[in-house]
């Protein structure tokens, strides 16, 4: 039985298991696992950071607009690009950019930002609230008892 390791998870396989592994590309990253075991800089976190607070507000407080799609395409025949010239402008697939102007993909904030900067165009709106949001959601109202609609006098003597 041989031990190897694939995404940092030990594994004990057969020879013939073994000899397919090796072959493979995943022999590959089995080397730079070992190699990245070796070295004595710290292990980079798997997690994606959290955005910035100003970064986290955008997030909150804009929206894409809805005819983001149309405005997209418009802008960048207008500018004569092609799907891929604008993907390697804003550092996107060409797939992402196809998505996003058929409407399958709404793009987000970071990205839109980066597409209004490229095309020259508005797609983000500050998120405005409904009157429907203003009131209190059903969840946190609390019941109407008795006492809220009868006025309770005390009885004199």
């Amino acid at each position: 039985m041989k031990v190897i390791f694939v995404e940092n998870i030990k594994l004990t396989v057969c020879p013939s298991c073994y000899s397919r592994v090796v072959r493979s590309d995943v022999a590959r990253e089995i080397k730079e696992v070992a190699a990245a075991r070796r070295s004595p800089e710290p292990a980079r976190p798997t997690t994606r950071p959290e955005p910035r607070s100003r970064e986290r507000e955008l997030l909150e407080e804009y929206e894409v607009v809805p005819d983001y799609a149309e405005r997209i395409r418009q802008a960048r025949e207008r500018l004569g690009l092609t799907q891929k010239a604008l993907a390697d402008l804003v550092k996107e697939s060409e797939n992402t950019i196809k998505r996003i102007e058929s409407g399958r993909l709404v793009p987000t904030i970071p990205l839109a930002k980066k597409l209004e900067e490229v095309l020259s165009i508005k797609l983000l709106e500050p998120i405005v609230d409904s009157p429907a949001a203003a009131l209190p959601s059903p969840t946190k109202m609390r019941e109407i008892t008795l006492g809220d609609i009868v006025s309770i006098r005390k009885r004199e003597k």
